[in-house]
């Protein structure tokens, strides 16, 4: 009868304690999640009203810029951006080395990327890592800090893109 008590509470606190870490990592994911939407999303809408009628060129690191201003709390080393227009080649990078000519492309031979009435879209990719995987055997340690890339085996990338229509 002595030590009851602490078996008991040992079978009981070990899945509730498992199930409390597993509730704040879903709404830590959650929150990534929605930061990383609603940060392409206002890059989108950064770009969409700087189009050919805007006396100063909108350039790819003016774009990265409005990213990761509206992302308080994403990491610009670890989110990639994805630029796409109509008639230019997609550019990948990370936030923080964007760099590049005007986005969107235009007033040069025949692209109209920037020109009211084309679309555009910007995607970007958020390397999610839970602190759960140390609890998993042979997992190793949950969280890194070192950037991490979303095409690498084993990381799950959280993604999120906008698209939009140039209006000025």
């Amino acid at each position: 009868m002595r030590g009851n008590a602490t078996i008991e509470f040992t079978l009981v606190g070990i899945p509730l304690v498992f199930i409390l870490i597993s509730t704040i990592e879903m709404a830590r994911g959650m929150w990534i999640y929605h930061t990383l939407a609603y940060a392409v999303k206002e890059g989108t809408r950064f770009a969409v009203a700087r189009g050919q009628n805007n006396p100063t060129p909108t350039k790819y690191s003016d774009v990265c810029k409005a990213v990761v201003q509206a992302g308080a709390g994403l990491l610009p080393e670890d989110l990639t951006l994805t630029f796409h227009s109509a008639s230019a080649a997609d550019l990948t990078s990370t936030a923080d080395k964007c760099t590049g000519g005007t986005w969107p492309p235009g007033d040069n031979a025949g692209v109209i990327d920037n020109q009211p009435g084309q679309t555009i879209s910007i995607k970007g990719l958020y390397p999610f890592v839970s602190a759960i995987s140390m609890f998993w055997p042979g997992a190793g340690p949950g969280m890194t800090f070192q950037p991490l890339i979303c095409q690498g085996a084993g990381t799950l990338c959280l993604p999120a893109s906008s698209q939009d229509v140039m209006q000025f």
